[in-house]
């Protein structure tokens, strides 16, 4: 007989809430947020979820406490549409290695998230006054 990993379980809810009280201000945000935090899924997702799914559960805690340091280093500096941006990644990471519902809902919103970050348009450059 297998017992669940109740810690597990139980970061999984953690995160799902952090994520529901984390959507109402990417639903809010300005275009210019909204692309600098999209512009990190998509600039850094690929790169992390390869790391992330390659390495041991140590390396694993590696990369997420690398990644808490820098959303609060970003958060810090008032640039927190980019910590929003790896914040989404990381949940989305993570929640793939978590047993549970909250963490298949958290893995689903998530996923829905991405691709909407890869359906953003890039912002385009100003065009000159004529």
């Amino acid at each position: 007989m297998k017992f669940p990993n109740l810690w597990h379980e139980a970061r999984a809810n953690v995160l799902r809430r952090r994520y529901e009280n984390l959507r109402p201000q990417i639903d809010a945000a300005d275009p210019a947020a909204k692309s600098a935090c999209f512009g990190v899924v998509k600039s850094s997702f690929e790169f992390l979820s390869r790391r992330y799914a390659s390495g041991s559960s140590v390396e694993r805690k590696q990369v997420l406490k690398h990644a808490s340091k820098t959303i609060h280093q970003l958060s810090d500096a008032g640039d927190w549409p980019r910590a929003l941006g790896l914040t989404i990644i990381m949940f989305n990471l993570e929640a793939c290695y978590l047993p549970g519902n909250d963490a298949a809902v958290l893995k689903e919103s998530t996923d829905a998230l991405l691709k909407e970050a890869w359906a953003y348009p890039e912002p385009q450059p100003l065009q000159g006054a004529r």
